[in-house]
């Protein structure tokens, strides 16, 4: 799950508050929160930020600075590499559960898996936390 999956889900999580009601709860700057949410690429670049969002939502930074480095265009890039290359993808959800298979198909908002003898399995980008290249 990238930076942006994460605030998303804490802000919705901690009752649905405005970014802007979270900024100025948080103590940063406006446009700061929706921007991070809202990018495919890597951002959270600022530690001080995040660590004021991490403090606000009750969450380690260190959970934070670990989603900086998931973000959405590199799961992206090693779902196209999987279905390429026709390698088993794996992966790690926010349940806890671990799931892989055959990448058979990916698109800005989930991704097909089929294991070896079952069904295809259609997982939520959101729902991912970690991917093979990082276990």
């Amino acid at each position: 799950m990238s930076l942006g999956d994460e605030l998303r889900y804490l802000r919705a999580f901690h009752g649905g508050l405005t970014h802007w009601e979270v900024e100025d709860a948080a103590g940063v700057p406006r446009g700061t929160l929706r921007g991070l949410e809202q990018r495919y690429r890597r951002v959270g670049e600022d530690d001080e930020v995040l660590a004021r969002l991490a403090a606000y939502y009750g969450v380690p930074l260190e959970d934070l600075q670990f989603r900086r480095e998931r973000y959405r265009k590199a799961l992206s890039a090693y779902l196209y590499q999987a279905q390429e290359s026709g390698q088993t993808a794996r992966f790690r959800l926010r349940t806890g559960e671990r799931v892989s298979g055959q990448v058979r198909w990916w698109d800005l908002g989930a991704f097909g898996l089929e294991a070896e003898g079952e069904e295809l399995t259609v997982v939520q980008r959101h729902a991912v936390v970690d991917w093979e290249e990082s276990q």
